[in-house]
């Protein structure tokens, strides 16, 4: 029993925070949930759109990717619902298998969220966390604003009341110029007008959701004026309850396709989700799991899939609207949850006659906030390389498509980790006059000396097969181009804290070419799993142990025979 309560509370955080509620923070919880409920409700149906699907795919994916998140989440803030960025992942993927829209359209995309939702929960449960660190910030900010481009500029004839356009984006642009002279001035003015209203709410009333008020106002007008009579595009007619939960039907061959195709997207899902919990957690000093992240995620995913919605991930806005309005637990996402369902339940024919404009004006303010202009602008001023690495994972959306631009961007990412990884930084040593015995950089510091006979290096990262080989080549150059040859190589392994069978082979060359030029390889700060493999290996026995000291000082010391050699424990 003790080994299953234990399990639970693991897996289930909510069991552990929940029995400890304090009854005085539900005020709390509940402003926030109704107020985040408010921002959800309309985006939601707008992203749905943005999918291919119908508005209520959009409610059924926000209440149930809600609440399957809150009930397995260690973030207390994040909210985790339609998004615009994984609405228009969806559309891409499922859109390449090239099937007509309709039932079928809608079963892949909601086998995707179950297919992404598996993937990332089987990444947790193996705690592959860390896979949230491997889009970096530049490529990320580049992607996504490539993909707020394309967005904007496809939902942009929505509110000039014209067809979508096809094609790339430059195409879609052209289309949509061409197509001004046919632009129906009611869906103009609905459309301009509820982003002046979103806009101005935002600006004055932070506090208030704009995109509820202009969905309600859009409603309103579209009623008391009746334009759909008058050549503005509405909802239409939205069935009301909830839906059947249940596993798509699809063929092998699809499933097979959108596995492939979930790997990029779950790269994406992961890094916006973890990170953007880190975010939250730190600015409320407390801690998150990157694992739980994960399966939380997962099983948001998955319960989006059961209940007919599409892929799911964390939501920047919502976030921030429910920390605004004061958010202590993920209750206030069960809160914002239950009211969804109420809306789908009840209040889905409300929806009828809203204007298809305002839930574009809804999507293209929304994404507004992921053209960082301030992030480019401080890559260019601060680091040139990862201003370059943005730009290509922009133009990668742009000038290909949004699928082959996630790719791009991930190729990017893994990359630059194993261009660093492979390019290591091998710093040579002297002692620090003001402080004998310590010893530090002599690029850095021209006051540090160098001692005689014995060339100090120190490896700055792991060393492991990606660096083995530039290590190797960087210390043998160094040896050469010394002013006098050395007699021995202290070489201080400190950033290492285990080894692999390249490395290993690599330390076997590099003592055989230096014993050659009788040169003495010495070691310091190894330890205790990089000693074990040495010892397995037999390099210990052809260093020696004698020649493996606990620090820099009791190596120079040993080697210039004025003290007693301190080996590692």
């Amino acid at each position: 029993m003790k080994k299953s309560a234990d399990y639970v509370r693991k897996y289930f955080p909510i069991a552990v925070w929940l029995p400890k509620y304090q009854h005085n923070l539900f005020r709390a919880d509940l402003i926030s949930g109704i107020t985040v409920w408010g921002v959800v409700v309309p985006g939601a149906m707008a992203y749905a759109e943005l999918a291919g699907l119908p508005p209520q795919a959009g409610l059924y994916a926000a209440f149930a990717g809600m609440l399957a998140y809150a009930l397995f989440a260690s973030s207390r803030h994040l909210k985790v619902t339609a998004s615009s960025t994984m609405a228009i992942m969806s559309a891409a993927i499922v859109g390449d298998l090239s099937i007509v829209a309709g039932s079928e359209y809608a079963a892949l995309s909601t086998m995707l969220a179950f297919t992404v939702g598996g993937i990332i929960l089987l990444a947790g449960i193996a705690k592959l966390g860390f896979i949230s660190d491997f889009l970096s910030k530049p490529v990320t900010t580049g992607f996504l604003f490539g993909v707020s481009l394309e967005i904007i500029v496809s939902q942009a004839p929505k509110l000039f009341g014209l067809p979508r356009g096809s094609g790339n984006i430059f195409e879609q642009i052209n289309q949509l110029l061409l197509g001004f002279s046919k632009a129906n001035p009611w869906t103009v003015g609905v459309g301009i007008a509820s982003l002046l209203l979103i806009a101005i709410i935002k600006r004055y009333a932070r506090r208030i959701p704009g995109a509820l008020v202009a969905l309600f106002v859009g409603i309103l007008t579209s009623t008391l004026f009746k334009l759909d009579q008058r050549g503005v595009s509405v909802v239409g007619s939205i069935p009301t309850g909830l839906p059947s939960p249940g596993i798509p039907a699809v063929r092998l061959s699809d499933l097979a396709l959108l596995i492939a195709s979930a790997a990029g997207i779950v790269f994406l899902a992961v890094g916006e989700s973890v990170s953007t919990a880190r975010i939250f957690a730190a600015k409320h000093h407390y801690e998150i799991d990157a694992n739980q992240e994960l399966i939380a995620l997962g099983a948001a995913n998955l319960s989006a899939g059961l209940f007919q919605g599409f892929t799911v991930d964390a939501s920047l806005s919502s976030t921030a609207t429910g920390e605004a309005a004061g958010v202590q637990t993920q209750l206030s996402s069960i809160i914002s949850a239950i009211l969804i369902i109420v809306t789908v339940a009840v209040l889905a024919p409300f929806f009828t006659a809203l204007p298809n404009a305002v839930l574009g004006a809804i999507i293209i303010y929304s994404v507004l906030g992921l053209l960082d202009f301030r992030a480019l602008k401080r890559f260019y001023r601060e680091y040139r390389i990862d201003f370059g690495l943005a730009l290509v994972a922009l133009v990668g959306v742009i000038l290909t498509d949004v699928l082959s631009g996630l790719l791009i961007a991930v190729f990017l990412s893994i990359t630059m980790v194993v261009y660093s990884v492979s390019r290591p930084h091998l710093t040579e040593l002297g002692e620090i006059p003001s402080h004998p015995g310590d010893y530090s950089s002599v690029t850095r510091n021209s006051e540090n000396q160098r001692v005689p006979g014995i060339l100090i290096v120190r490896l700055d990262e792991p060393l492991f097969f990606a660096n083995a080989n530039a290590t190797r080549t960087q210390i043998l150059n160094l040896a050469k181009e010394s002013e006098s040859p050395p007699k021995a190589i202290l070489f201080d392994m400190s950033a290492s804290n285990n080894i692999d069978i390249t490395s290993i082979d690599m330390l076997w060359s590099l003592i055989n070419d230096l014993d050659a030029e009788k040169i003495t390889v010495l070691l310091c700060h190894v330890l205790g799993p990089v000693r074990d493999k040495l010892r397995i290996s037999g390099l210990m026995d052809r260093i020696g142990a004698k020649h493996i000291y606990s620090s820099v000082d009791t190596g120079v010391k040993d080697f210039l025979g004025s003290g007693s050699a301190k080996q590692n424990p």
